[in-house]
C-alpha cells in the first residue's frame, strides 16, 4: 500500500481519533494549512482571490458597488498527494458592505484499501471541505474594517465524516502606507482550541510611496506575519515585495516554525500580473511542518 507522507499523517490522526466529531474536524483544519503556507503575505491581510477564506475583515478595495470574484487551484507534489481548489465571490453594494462566499475543498490521493494481500483493493477517500459566508464593514473615516464569517468545515475519512460550524472574526487597519490586521480561523467557541483546530493571526505590512524604478513607477512593501496554534510554537513569516506600474508584482520571504521541537525555515516567493480587471498569480511555499514544497494558481476578477 502507498500513502503519501501527509496522507498518512491524516489517516493515523482520523483512524485514532475517529470517535469524537471534533477530531475529524481538526484534522481538516489542519490539511487547510497546506494551502494557506502558499500566502506571502500574512492570512489576516489577505488580499487575493481567496481572501475571504482567510480573513473575514476582507473588502473590495475602492469606492462604489463592485463584484470580485476568484478561483484557485492547490498542489502538493504527488510525495504528499494533496489537491485542492477555492472558489470565492466577495459583493459590495452601495455602502460600506462587502459580502462574500467561498467554497473549498482539498483531497488527499494515493489512500488504497488492502486486506490481509498487498493487492489493492479499492482508494479511500480523504478530503476537507469548507462552505462560508461572511460580511465586512468599512469605516472609511478610521481606515479600519471589521468583519465576522459563519463556516461549515467538513472532514471525511473513508465512511467517517463530520461537518463542524465555526464562527470567525477579523478586524484590518489600513492607513496611507501601513496595514496592520487580525483574524482567527477555523474558530469554534463550543470546543477547546486543541479539538477544533482554530488558529489566530496578526500581521502588519509597510509600503512606500511611488518611487521610479526601471522607467516606471513602483513601491516597496516590507511584511510581518505571525501565527498562533494551540499546543505549537508560533510561526513568523517575513517577506517583502515590489510593485512595478500597478501591473506586475514580485514577491519574496521566508517562514519559520517549529516541526518536532526543531526550528525550520521555508522559503515562501510569489509572483502576480495584472491586466485590467484581471490579476493572475502563482505562489511557491517551501513545505509546510517539513513536507516539500506547495503551490498555488490563481485568478481574480473584479468588475465594477
Amino acid at each position: 500500500m502507498r500513502t503519501a507522507p501527509l496522507a498518512g499523517l491524516l489517516l493515523a490522526a482520523l483512524a485514532a481519533l475517529a470517535p469524537p466529531a471534533a477530531a475529524q474536524s481538526a484534522v481538516a483544519a489542519d490539511l487547510w494549512r497546506v494551502a494557506a503556507g502558499t500566502l506571502v503575505v500574512p492570512l489576516a491581510l489577505a488580499d487575493d482571490g481567496a481572501a475571504p477564506l482567510w480573513t473575514p475583515a476582507y473588502a473590495i478595495p475602492g469606492d462604489g458597488p463592485g463584484l470580485r470574484t476568484g478561483v484557485e487551484a492547490i498542489h502538493a507534489p504527488a510525495d504528499e498527494g494533496v489537491d485542492g481548489a477555492v472558489a470565492t465571490v466577495a459583493f459590495r453594494p452601495r455602502g460600506a458592505w462587502t459580502f462574500s462566499a467561498v467554497w473549498g475543498r482539498l483531497s488527499v490521493s494515493d489512500l488504497v484499501r488492502t486486506e490481509t494481500s498487498p493487492e489493492a483493493m479499492g482508494g479511500i477517500p480523504a478530503f476537507a471541505q469548507v462552505l462560508s459566508i461572511g460580511a465586512a464593514r468599512t469605516f472609511a473615516a478610521t481606515g479600519v474594517t471589521l468583519g465576522i464569517a459563519a463556516r461549515a468545515l467538513t472532514g471525511q475519512l473513508d465512511d467517517r465524516a463530520s461537518t463542524r460550524w465555526t464562527a470567525d472574526a477579523g478586524v484590518e487597519y489600513a492607513g496611507h502606507h501601513l496595514r496592520l490586521g487580525a483574524a482567527t480561523h477555523f474558530f469554534d467557541p463550543s470546543s477547546a482550541s486543541a479539538e477544533s483546530g482554530s488558529s489566530y493571526s496578526l500581521g502588519a505590512e509597510y509600503r512606500t510611496a511611488e518611487t521610479a524604478l526601471w522607467g516606471a513607477p513602483a513601491s516597496f512593501a516590507v511584511r510581518y506575519g505571525l501565527g498562533l496554534s494551540h499546543g505549537e510554537d508560533a510561526s513568523h513569516l517575513v517577506t517583502a515585495g515590489v510593485t512595478l506600474a500597478g501591473l506586475l508584482e514580485l514577491d519574496a520571504g521566508a517562514a519559520r516554525e517549529a516541526t518536532a521541537g526543531t526550528a525550520v525555515w521555508r522559503s515562501r516567493i510569489g509572483a502576480a500580473v495584472t491586466a485590467g480587471r484581471y490579476r493572475v498569480y502563482i505562489d511557491r511555499d517551501g513545505g509546510v511542518n517539513g513536507f516539500d514544497a506547495t503551490y498555488r494558481f490563481g485568478l481574480a476578477a473584479t468588475l465594477r
